[in-house]
Parts: structure tokens; sequence; C-alpha cells
């Protein structure tokens, strides 16, 4: 029989042993009077969820995973990835004001996200270095992203990052996305799907080093 956690207030949900906050929490209202993100960070996305269960199913975190969040928004794939274990977790994002909503979250769950924001553009390959896991939720909905998003894993892949995942619902950016990415990476891609908090289907995109015999 599955465990049943006892919330502590309204408006929070558990997915996955972590908590997260609905937008009619009480410290989600008052951070909108300060801090209104911008670039479609005013929610938890679902394809966050679609991550945390591919992790899941594939044991992906471990002790030695440096993580990069991209397009982070609040962090809830972040925050996942610190509860189970990895080493550091980044959350980049080139929108300021969603950084107190990931703090809120990240404190919640009693782990520490490190912030940075900046652009996908910012990302050099020297800075890129320090990580070994790219993660993404959400991030690609534009055509102008796609392009950039290629730009930006080759970089990573070529700076020593092993392994890069991405989560959307199968818009055709990412699709698209999936497709170049095919000319210097191995690609997965596969369709995805959770229940939890609700039903959700999508696509979770894998990509390791061509040259790579074994991932982190």
């Amino acid at each position: 029989m599955p465990e049943v956690f006892e919330l502590p207030e309204e408006n929070l949900f558990n997915v996955f042993n972590i908590l997260l906050l609905e937008n009619k929490h009480r410290l989600v209202k008052q951070l909108k009077k300060c801090y209104e993100p911008n670039v479609h960070g005013h929610k938890t996305w679902s394809s966050s969820f679609l991550l945390m269960d591919y992790f899941q199913t594939h044991n992906i975190i471990k002790r030695s995973s440096d993580v990069i969040e991209l397009g982070c928004g609040w962090g809830a794939a972040s925050i996942y990835c610190k509860k189970n274990g990895a080493k550091s977790v980044t959350g980049l994002d080139i929108d300021d004001n969603v950084f107190p909503y990931l703090e809120v979250q990240a404190a919640l769950n009693d782990v520490t996200i490190k912030e940075s924001r900046r652009s996908y553009e910012k990302l050099t390959a020297r800075h890129l270095a320090q990580y070994n896991l790219m993660i993404g939720a959400d991030i690609c909905f534009w055509d102008d992203l796609a392009v950039k998003l290629e730009k930006l894993f080759k970089r990573a892949l070529g700076a020593g990052v092993k392994r890069i995942l991405l989560a959307d619902p199968g818009r055709q950016p990412f699709l698209d996305l999936a497709e170049r990415c095919q000319n210097f990476a191995k690609v997965d891609l596969r369709e995805w799907y959770v229940c939890d908090p609700e039903y959700f289907d999508g696509y979770v995109l894998d990509l390791k080093p061509k040259t790579s015999k074994k991932a982190n």
C-alpha cells in the first residue's frame, strides 16, 4: 500500500516525494506582489513531472551528478535532483523574478539550489565543463529557441557534459530539435507519460555524446 503523506497546509502538493506550491498558495500570492515572472515562469510546468518519472525509472540521478537545469523557473526538477542525491544542482533562467519562487520551494524541501541568471548564448564551454548532466522541461516552444538549444547542446557535449535530458508536450520546435541533434549526438526520443499529480503525456529527449560508451 503506498505511503500517504499528510500535507501541513492547503495548496501544497506532493509529487515524487517533493513538496511543491500551487498557484493559490499564500506564499505564491505574496511573492506575486513583488516578483512577477515575465518569461513563462508563472507555474510549475507539467513536463517537469515527465523528467522526474524518467529519472526515477532509469535511476539517472547519482551522487556524482553535477546538474544544470535550463529555464528552471520554479525549479521543480532541480529540487527533485538535489533531493535524490545529486552532488550539485544549478538552476539557470533568464528571468530574475523566478528565483524567489525557486528559493521558497527549495527551502520547503530542505535543499539548496545554486542560481544562475544568463542566456543560453552566454553559457561558454568553460562554464559548461563543470556539469555532467543538463536538463530542461518545457523550454523549446519557439523556433529560435530550437536553434539556440541546438548550438548549446553541441557546446555542452563538446565541453564534457555526459547527458542532456529534455521533456516537452511535443511541440514542433522540440521535435525539430530532436531531429537536428542526430547530426552530433546519440538521440533517444521517447513518448512518456505520468499519472501524478495528474495524467500528462509528452516526450523525453535523451542525448549522449556519439563517442561516449557509457553516460554518468
